[in-house]
């Protein structure tokens, strides 16, 4: 995944209110398996590349990074319900972060500008089911930026989001001086005001979850394509101050990353940790291609908070997998769709 299938280039460019389809989509393909039969059950079919989910107002929304084709990105945010993906209007066409905060939704994404791309952090309120009275831009990221990444709420009630690495410019490892906030995790305050570097040096901080209490993020990183053999992928839990160290350190010369802020867990090369939820003391995860880049389709897997083994817990994808989600009780995974008459589709399972 790292950067392959979120390319955003210039040239490129059953809780109330969520009703869930029937057991397997018409014509569609067989449904990923649950250890242990666990249902496994549609919710809704006809969205591109599910990146981000969150849960408000008695309502699934989906973020979303469009098919990746040769033509300009077609995503957005799109509210799930009754089986099917209906798209709110929005002047962005990649999205990678969402979180319900305070009666609103807090999109990260990028807009097409002119010949080039206006990254932004928003807040959407006023939902009356269908679509938001006001979508207000909190933030606007300064030129040469690179790309907004998943976003989350902190106990003391700032939003963190990672800075991407190359949607642009295709920067795999490139010195961290080529666009503002490379390598970076961000802080602000719920209006957009006050913005802080959070932690450096990590390679591409993609999704972000909060335990309860905890000041601490769980973040997923891809390593680096290029430049390197064999890089590792990575679990981070973040403190304030942390420098991972990248782009001189990217555990593969461990003498390298010596001072550098520890990975909370290592994972072989290409496992692309990518979407992150947490339920009670388990950390749940989806992996774009499985463990190893086995494929076709990806996974679910679980991990206790305290660390100790992965756990299956979706398998059987019939393709890549990316957002995680969740209501607090079910998780919601996005499978990757190629075109119009393959289009994604969002599962759910109560682990």
């Amino acid at each position: 995944m790292r950067m392959r299938a979120l390319q955003f280039g210039v040239a490129a460019l059953a809780c109330a209110g969520l009703s869930v389809a029937g057991a397997q989509a018409a014509n569609g393909p067989p449904l990923p398996k649950a250890p242990g039969g666990k249902t496994v059950s549609v919710v809704a079919v006809g969205v591109k590349t599910p990146t981000s989910f969150a849960y408000g107002a008695g309502t699934l929304f989906e973020g979303d990074g469009g098919f990746q084709t040769n033509g300009p990105p077609n995503g957005g945010v799109n509210v799930l319900k009754n089986g099917t993906a209906t798209a709110v209007s929005t002047s962005l066409r990649f999205v990678a972060g969402l979180a319900w905060h305070d009666d609103a939704l807090y999109v990260s994404g990028g807009s097409l500008a002119g010949k080039g791309v206006t990254w932004t952090l928003q807040k959407w309120t006023g939902f009356n089911g269908t679509t938001f009275a006001s979508q207000k831009v909190i933030y606007t990221a300064p030129k040469k930026f690179q790309g907004f990444n998943g976003i989350a709420f902190g106990p003391n009630g700032r939003l963190y989001v990672g800075v991407d690495t190359g949607l642009l410019n295709n920067n795999d490892h490139g010195p961290a001086t080529t666009s503002p906030y490379l390598y970076d995790i961000l802080s602000l305050r719920a209006d957009g005001s006050g913005l802080k570097v959070f932690a450096s040096g990590i390679r591409q901080p993609w999704q972000l979850a909060f335990a309860p209490g905890s000041s601490a993020p769980l973040v997923s990183d891809l390593g680096q394509d290029k430049g390197a053999k064999n890089p590792p992928d990575f679990v981070l839990k973040v403190r304030s101050g942390d420098d991972y160290g990248f782009p001189t350190c990217n555990h593969v010369v461990a003498k390298k990353c010596k001072g550098f802020a520890k990975p909370l867990r290592s994972f072989k090369p290409h496992t692309d940790i990518m979407g992150m939820v947490i339920i009670g003391k388990t950390l749940y995860m989806t992996s774009f291609l499985s463990a190893g880049a086995r494929g076709p389709g990806g996974e679910v897997v679980s991990m206790p908070l305290s660390g100790g083994p992965l756990k299956p817990v979706l398998t059987g994808f019939v393709a890549p997998t990316v957002g995680l989600g969740s209501d607090g009780k079910r998780l919601f995974v996005g499978q990757v769709g190629k075109n119009a008459a393959k289009p994604g589709i969002v599962y759910t399972v109560t682990p």
